[in-house]
């Protein structure tokens, strides 16, 4: 069975209970739009804690609006495959062992 994969069109950070999530809306290559979480590990790779709120354990509501044009630029257009886990569907950015440097 082929890995469904695609590309992400829209990228959108969401509060579930007080924990924050990212939510994305990707085309698959198979031509159907579906919505998919990005992971824990994911989202912190690319929103690191430490950056955005110090030491604090607790964020104001109001960095969601901060976070939203961040995640959009980080995520809008690459590639990812799809994975379902427990219920729900995952995104995970391709892996670097396939990208080959070559010189100019």
């Amino acid at each position: 069975m082929k890995a469904l994969v695609g590309r992400v069109e829209e990228a959108h950070p969401l509060l579930e209970g007080e924990r924050l999530k990212a939510k994305l809306l990707v085309a698959a290559d198979s031509g159907e739009s579906l919505a998919a979480y990005l992971p824990d590990r994911e989202l912190a790779a690319l929103l690191p804690r430490s950056l955005l709120v110090g030491s604090t354990r607790t964020a104001p509501v109001e960095l969601l609006g901060t976070l939203e044009p961040m995640l959009s630029r980080l995520t809008r257009g690459r590639r990812v495959r799809l994975w379902s886990y427990r219920d729900r569907r995952y995104a995970s950015f391709l892996p670097w062992r396939g990208v080959r440097f070559t010189a100019s």
